[in-house]
């Protein structure tokens, strides 16, 4: 059988389509796979960035050397929120009033009017407590907001000593 240049031609054609069809299943196939590893991924992350408070330093630089970036811009932390949680964490037993709160954040500015007034303070910071990060308990004034007891939701371990055993 003389097969002509044309026959092998579609020959080839057909073949090449049915190549191009398998290898567009297998696309599919893979597209969706990877979709499932990036969706497991973001919840994965929402997991760390909600439970990055309770990880010590090397956790911190495990987690940031897997690629996930906690910078204020990516937690969605504005600076004035970043800078009242840092003063929770630091604060005895990780609470204070809303007031005093306020005030130690004023005082981390040189200029007293560079800082945001305390109402603007109190919306900035409420990304703090949509997320949960921060806790606000009603004060003894129900009239005010000074007086309501702000604290860290969870708490901060302490940096433990190696235990020595006594002889």
């Amino acid at each position: 059988m003389n097969a002509s240049i044309v026959d092998v031609l579609i020959e080839n054609i057909k073949t090449d389509q049915e190549f191009l069809q398998e290898v567009v299943v297998k696309i599919e196939e893979t597209k969706s796979e990877k979709q499932s590893i990036v969706n497991r991924l973001k919840e994965q992350q929402k997991d760390i960035s909600t439970l990055l408070k309770y990880a010590d330093e090397k956790q911190r630089e495990k987690i940031e050397s897997l690629g996930f970036d906690f910078s204020e811009s990516s937690r969605g932390i504005n600076t004035v929120a970043s800078v009242a949680l840092d003063i929770i964490i630091k604060a005895k037993d990780n609470n204070m009033l809303n007031g005093d709160l306020f005030e130690s954040y004023v005082k981390t500015f040189k200029n007293k009017n560079d800082a945001v007034n305390y109402t603007e303070f109190n919306i900035k910071c409420r990304s703090l407590f949509n997320t949960q990060r921060l806790l606000r308990k009603k004060g003894t004034d129900p009239k005010s907001s000074r007086t309501d007891i702000i604290s860290l939701n969870g708490r901060v371990l302490p940096k433990q000593e190696p235990v020595t055993k006594k002889k």
